[in-house]
């Protein structure tokens, strides 16, 4: 019965505060305390650590986070934000959106959590892996299918470009799968944790980062193709450059992008800049 009660508290919430779920925003708010008690066992995170909440809404997580020492809430909805400042006055809360938020500015040593919308899955993670000189570990509940792609190893159709672009940087543990019955409105698709801890360096011997990141989207923007007619398509590097390359790399012309490690990425990005 308990289960049952919390939609609807979740939708007096809602209603009270004039806001209706979009989904433009992708917002679908958890409302089983059970999920959101695995959430923080998952991450385990310090006493003293410094917590950042992506997203927090109607403040579901936040509950669990509010002991923190110090807590601080970028939620992009104001009348969130005027609810939040009410219910956790302890907390430092900032109306603004996290795609585009310096996390430099809150210090080091950041350990992030969100429930963060589907349709900026993407560009949130991109945001925190640019910002891993702060961020320490973030906590994230995202689709299943987006989880899975982001801890994919080589060799599978999930490994793609945003699985070698996140692994360089950080370890990825994938967590509790959640129902789409634990949020409101409910999701057609199930949710995974996922918790990145964010290494002190990359995992591999990169040449320039940007120059490495180019080399990967270039060779799965047309994944079903050989990584040299994906490569080649860009307009970049000549044919006798890429087969040179490869060679130099220890890589078959016939390889594709899902085949290849990231050490041998960097020895790719590297042959083809020199």
């Amino acid at each position: 019965m308990g289960r049952e009660r919390k939609p609807a508290r979740a939708k007096d919430t809602l209603r009270n505060l004039e806001v209706r779920p979009t989904k433009e925003r992708g917002q679908n708010f958890l409302i089983r305390p059970d999920i959101i008690d695995s959430i923080v066992s998952f991450a385990a995170p310090p006493p003293d650590a410094h917590l950042v909440e992506i997203g927090p809404g109607t403040g579901a997580l936040t509950e669990k986070l509010a002991t923190a020492k110090h807590l601080t809430l970028l939620e992009i909805e104001p009348k969130f934000c005027e609810y939040l400042k009410t219910k956790f006055p302890n907390a430092e809360i900032m109306n603004t959106d996290a795609r585009s938020f310096d996390f430099s500015n809150l210090g080091p040593e950041l350990f992030v959590f969100g429930n963060i919308p589907y349709v900026f899955s993407t560009e949130i993670i991109f945001q925190l892996v640019r910002h891993r000189a702060v961020v320490k570990e973030a906590v994230l509940m995202t689709q299943r299918e987006f989880a899975e792609r982001v801890a994919a190893r080589p060799g599978g159709r999930e490994y793609g470009s945003i699985s070698v672009a996140v692994q360089v940087w950080a370890d990825v543990e994938l967590g509790p799968i959640v129902p789409g019955n634990a949020f409101h409105p409910p999701t057609a698709v199930e949710s995974q944790l996922m918790k990145l801890k964010f290494l002190p360096s990359a995992r591999v011997d990169l040449p320039d980062p940007e120059q490495f990141e180019i080399v990967v989207r270039a060779a799965f923007a047309q994944r079903r193709k050989k990584v040299i007619n994906s490569l080649l398509s860009r307009g970049r590097w000549s044919k006798e450059g890429i087969v040179a390359a490869l060679a130099a790399s220890g890589l078959s012309p016939d390889i594709r992008a899902e085949q290849i490690t990231l050490d041998q990425f960097a020895a790719l990005a590297r042959a083809l800049y020199r």
